[in-house]
C-alpha cells in the first residue's frame, strides 16, 4: 500500500485516507462506526485518487494563490492592532446530503421565527416576562438589552432580517445548537468566497457533485434589504454597508459583500444626521440613506443615546430610526438574543410563541442565577463548560474537569457569589473531519459549522450551505478563527441537476441608460483616492530618483568624480526632506560610504521621506478602497505589501527600486486605461498631477540650490531622473545644454513629466470636480487658475537672459509649490472636510 507522500503526476493516490484517524469518542464526518468513508464522500474520494497527490497539492497551491490574489484575509487582533492573516480554507468540503440539510432547514426555519418574536415581545408588550417564562433579570441585566429602543419594532412582521447559528454534533452525530448571532452576524462573505475559490479549483469535480447553489440566498438578501424603505417614491433605495473599518477582524468580508451585493461600503464618519434623516456625505453633496446593513456592535451605534465615547456610530441614528426615516438591519437592540442565559428557556419560550417544540435543540444550558438551575450543575460541575451569560464580556470559557480539587474548590465558592454571571452548558465535542496538511497529509481536525437564514416574504429562508470553522488543535475545545482555525465549504448535494442563480437583475422593463454612477463617492473615499494617488506617484519618484543615484555609483566607466557623486547624494537628501543625511556637518563619512543612508531612504518606514514610508501609506490608503479598486488593481497592491529585505547591497537596492517602478507604474497605467472618468478619477488624477508638480519642483530646486544651473552633470541627470532622455536626444542628438534640459522639465507640455504638462492636467481637472457652492468659481478652481497663469507668464528665456538665472528660478519655483500646497488645501476642505454645525445649548457662556 501506498504512503500519502507527494508522488508524480502520473502516480495515482492508492488511499486518500491511509494515515487519516477520526478523533476517538467523537463523530466524524468522513468515516462511519464500521471504520469506512460515508457513502456522500466516495465520489469525491474517487475523484483525490483518480488526480493523485501531487497534483491535489498542486491544486491547494492554486488555491492558496487565489485567495492571496483576491485579497481574502482576516485580521488578528493583537496588544495595539490588527494584524492580516491570509484566509485559510481546505481543499476537502464538508458535504451534507439534502435529506439531513432538509431537517437542519426545517430547525433553522422555526429558529428564525422564535428569535424574532422573542426579540419583538422584549422590545414591545413583554409577554414572555408577564407570564413568568423569563426571569427578568436575564432580560435587563443582560449587556445587550437596549432600554432607548423599547417600543421602537412594531410595524414589520419580521424585524429580524438576518442572522446565524452555531451548530456542533454530539457524541451520537446529532446537531444543537451552540450560539445564535444577531446584531452583525459575520460569516456569509468568506462562504460565498470559499465556494467561488473551491469551484475554480474543482470545476468538474463542483459540477458533477449537483451542489445546491447559495446565490439564491444573496439575492434574496439584497431584494429584502430593498424592501424595507417606505413612502420613497420612484427613487432608488440607498442601502449602506457600514463597516467599522479596515482594523475590524472580518474588514475583507465588508468590503466583498458590498461589492457583490452593490452597496455602498460606508463608515460612521462617512453618515451623518440632519432632520432625523441619515445621509451619506458624499463630494457631489447629501444622499439620503434608506437601509444601514450594519456590521457594527449595537452599543457602538449611536453615541448620543447608547455609548457615548463610540466614534464607530451615527449620532442621532435611533432618533432617525424612531421617525420611521431609515431601517438597520439588523435591528439595534438585536444584541440581546445573543445573550446566553436565554438559551437555558429556549424550550420553553418555543412552546409559548409558536405552540411546538423545539426542532432543533440547543446544547443543554443552564442559568446560574436560577436556583434550580444552579443546583443541578453544581451537582457535578465537571461535565459543564462554563462560560459568561454575557457575549461581550472578555473571559475565557472554563473547564471544571480540567481543574485540580484545590481549584474546582476555589472557582465553585466564587461561582457562587455571583452566578448570575455565568451560564453552564454541556460540553459539545464537535465532529472530526480530515484536513489536508502541508505534506500531503490528511489530519484530524475539529469543526462546528456556522449556518445562515435571511427574512422574505414568505418566511425565513435558509443559505444551502454555511461556513465550516476547523482547527487541528484537537486537544482545544473551542474552534474560532482568532485562535488561528480553518475554514471548509460546506456543500449541500442536491439530487437533481442545479440552475445556475446570477445575481444579475432579469430585464423586466425598459432600463433607462446612465453614465453616471447611481450612488456618490463618500467623501471618506475620494479622500482616500486622492491620497493613494499622491502616495503612489511620490513612491514612484523616489524610486526613479534613488535608482539614479545608485546606477551612477556603480557605473565606474561613467568616470563619475566623488564630487559629483556628493552632488546627487545631497539631492536625495533635499529631495526627500531626510535631514541631516548627506548635508550635514558631519556628512563626509556618509558620502564617503553611503549605502547605510541609502539603505534608510529606501526600506525605513519610519522616516517620513522613504519609498517604503510612501508605499505604506499607499497599502493604507488602499484598504479603505478595496471595494473601489478592480482585481487587477488589488493584485498590484498586493505585491508592494510584501516586506522587502533591507538590503546594504547595491545591485539589490537597485533591483528593488526597479520592482517598484514597475508596480507603481502599473498602478497608474491600471488607473488611465480601465478606470472610467467619473468623479473618483478625477481626484485620482489631481492626487498625481499635483505629487508629480511637486516633485518636480523639489528637483528643480535642490539642483538650482547649488548655484550653478549650468553644471553639465546634474542637468544630465535631470534627464534621467525624469526619464526623458530618449527624447531629449532624439532633438538634441548628444549636445546637452541647461536652457534646453530645464525647458522640456518645465516648459514642454507634450512631455508627460514636465511641470507644464501636470499644471495644464490640474487646470483641467479642477472645473470638473463636482460643485459644492453658489459661486460662480470655486476657491478650489480659482487657485488652480492662479497657479497655470503663474506659470505661464515665465519663458525658458526670460530665466536663461537674467544675469543670474538661479536667483530668478528658485522664487518662482517657491510660488508654484506655495500655490500648489493651497490648492491641495481648498480640494481637502471644500470635498474631504465636512463640518457639522455647531449648537450651543444654554446661555452664551456655556452656563445652562
Amino acid at each position: 500500500m501506498q504512503t500519502t507522500t507527494p508522488m508524480h503526476p502520473e502516480q495515482n493516490l492508492a488511499n486518500p485516507l491511509e494515515n487519516y484517524r477520526a478523533l476517538p469518542q467523537t463523530y466524524d464526518e468522513l468515516i462511519d462506526e464500521r471504520g469506512q468513508p460515508r457513502d456522500k464522500y466516495r465520489f469525491i474520494l474517487n475523484s483525490y485518487q483518480e488526480i493523485g497527490m501531487h497534483e491535489l497539492l498542486q491544486r491547494r497551491k492554486e488555491l492558496s494563490r487565489l485567495l492571496r490574489e483576491n485579497g481574502v484575509t482576516y485580521n488578528i487582533y493583537g496588544n495595539d492592532h490588527a494584524k492580516e492573516r491570509l484566509w485559510s480554507l481546505d481543499l476537502m468540503p464538508l458535504l451534507m446530503e439534502s435529506a439531513e440539510f432538509g431537517v437542519l432547514e426545517r430547525g433553522l426555519v422555526q429558529r428564525g421565527e422564535l428569535l424574532n418574536a422573542l426579540f419583538k415581545d422584549l422590545y414591545g408588550e413583554r409577554r414572555a416576562l408577564l407570564a413568568k417564562v423569563l426571569p427578568p433579570e436575564v432580560v435587563f441585566g443582560a449587556t445587550g438589552y437596549l432600554r432607548p429602543c423599547f417600543n421602537l419594532y412594531r410595524e414589520r412582521e419580521r424585524e429580524l432580517i438576518f442572522f446565524s447559528s452555531d451548530l456542533a454534533r454530539r457524541r451520537d452525530g446529532t446537531f444543537v445548537v451552540i450560539g445564535d448571532r444577531a446584531q452583525a452576524p459575520s460569516g456569509t462573505g468568506y462562504a460565498l468566497e470559499n465556494r467561488i475559490a473551491l469551484s475554480r479549483v474543482f470545476p468538474s469535480l463542483y459540477r458533477d457533485s449537483e451542489v445546491h447553489r447559495v446565490a439564491i440566498f444573496f439575492r434574496t438578501l439584497r431584494k429584502s434589504l430593498g424592501n424595507l424603505p417606505k413612502g420613497r417614491g420612484n427613487r432608488e433605495p440607498l442601502v449602506v454597508l457600514l463597516t467599522p473599518g479596515p482594523e475590524n477582524e472580518t474588514y475583507f468580508e465588508h468590503v466583498f459583500l458590498a461589492g457583490y451585493l452593490g452597496f455602498t461600503l460606508a463608515q460612521a464618519t462617512d453618515l451623518t444626521v440632519r432632520s432625523n434623516r441619515v445621509y451619506l456625505k458624499t463630494v457631489e453633496g447629501h444622499q439620503q440613506v434608506d437601509v444601514i446593513f450594519r456590521r457594527t456592535d449595537d452599543v457602538f451605534m449611536d453615541p448620543l443615546e447608547l455609548r457615548g465615547d463610540s466614534l464607530l456610530g451615527i449620532p442621532g441614528l435611533i432618533e432617525s430610526v424612531r421617525a420611521g426615516n431609515v431601517a438597520v438591519v439588523n435591528p439595534l437592540g438585536a444584541a440581546v438574543i445573543e445573550n446566553r442565559s436565554l438559551s437555558a428557556y429556549f424550550p420553553e419560550l418555543c412552546r409559548y410563541y409558536l405552540g411546538e417544540d423545539l426542532i432543533l435543540p440547543n446544547a443543554a444550558t443552564y442559568y446560574l442565577g436560577d436556583p434550580e438551575h444552579r443546583k443541578a450543575v453544581l451537582a457535578d460541575l465537571t461535565q459543564f463548560v462554563i462560560k459568561p451569560a454575557s457575549r461581550h464580556v472578555v473571559s475565557q470559557h472554563i473547564y471544571p474537569a480540567r481543574m485540580s480539587s484545590a481549584e474546582l474548590g476555589d472557582f465553585t465558592a466564587k461561582l457562587k457569589q455571583l452566578p448570575q454571571r455565568f451560564i453552564a452548558q454541556e460540553i459539545v465535542p464537535g465532529s472530526s473531519i480530515p484536513v489536508l496538511d502541508n505534506h500531503g497529509h490528511f489530519q484530524s481536525g475539529k469543526c462546528v459549522i456556522r449556518t445562515f437564514q435571511v427574512a422574505s416574504d414568505s418566511g425565513y429562508q435558509v443559505m444551502p450551505g454555511g461556513l465550516a470553522r476547523v482547527s487541528t488543535r484537537t486537544d482545544e475545545l473551542i474552534v474560532t478563527n482568532q485562535s488561528g482555525a480553518g475554514s471548509k465549504d460546506i456543500w449541500i448535494l442536491a439530487s437533481e441537476p442545479q440552475k445556475d442563480v446570477s445575481l444579475l437583475r432579469t430585464i423586466t422593463a425598459e432600463t433607462r441608460i446612465s453614465r453616471k454612477a447611481s450612488g456618490g463617492v463618500p467623501s471618506r473615499i475620494a479622500d482616500n483616492i486622492f491620497w493613494m494617488a499622491r502616495y503612489a506617484e511620490r513612491a514612484e519618484n523616489l524610486s526613479r530618483l534613488l535608482r539614479n543615484v545608485i546606477t551612477r555609483i556603480t557605473q565606474i566607466e561613467d568616470n563619475s568624480g566623488s564630487e559629483d557623486i556628493a552632488k546627487l547624494l545631497r539631492m536625495a537628501t533635499h529631495v526627500t526632506g531626510e535631514y541631516p543625511g548627506f548635508v550635514g556637518d558631519d556628512s563626509a563619512e556618509l558620502l564617503a560610504h553611503p549605502e547605510n543612508e541609502l539603505q534608510r531612504l529606501i526600506y525605513d518606514s519610519a522616516a517620513a521621506g522613504s519609498v517604503r514610508h510612501s508605499v505604506l501609506a499607499l497599502i493604507r490608503a488602499s484598504r479603505s478602497l478595496r471595494d473601489n479598486l478592480s482585481d487587477d488593481m488589488k493584485r498590484v497592491v498586493a505585491q508592494l505589501e510584501i516586506e522587502p529585505y533591507a538590503s546594504r547591497v547595491f545591485s539589490v537596492q537597485y533591483a528593488h527600486l526597479l520592482d517598484l517602478v514597475i508596480y507603481l507604474s502599473s498602478i497608474a497605467g491600471l488607473s488611465q486605461e480601465n478606470m472610467s472618468r467619473e468623479v473618483g478619477w478625477h481626484f485620482l488624477e489631481l492626487g498625481r498631477r499635483i505629487e508629480r508638480a511637486a516633485f518636480s519642483i523639489r528637483v528643480l530646486k535642490s539642483y538650482a540650490a547649488t548655484g550653478n544651473l549650468f553644471d553639465k552633470y546634474l542637468v544630465e541627470n535631470l534627464l534621467n531622473i525624469n526619464d526623458i532622455r530618449i527624447t531629449y536626444a532624439r532633438r538634441y542628438r548628444h549636445r546637452i545644454e541647461a536652457d534646453s534640459v530645464l525647458d522640456i522639465l518645465l516648459f514642454d507640455e507634450s512631455n508627460p513629466r514636465s511641470l507644464g504638462y501636470q499644471l495644464t492636467r490640474i487646470r483641467d481637472e479642477v472645473p470638473v470636480l463636482p460643485g459644492k457652492s453658489g459661486e460662480a468659481r470655486p476657491p478650489a478652481e480659482k487657485v488652480s487658475l492662479k497657479l497655470y497663469t503663474a506659470y505661464r507668464v515665465r519663458d525658458i528665456r526670460d530665466i536663461f537672459s537674467s544675469d543670474e538665472p538661479a536667483g530668478l528660478l528658485v522664487p518662482w519655483l517657491d510660488e508654484m509649490a506655495a500655490l500648489l500646497s493651497e490648492l491641495s488645501t481648498q480640494i481637502a476642505e471644500t470635498y474631504f472636510t465636512y463640518a457639522e454645525e455647531q449648537f450651543s445649548i444654554g446661555g452664551g457662556n456655556g452656563n445652562g
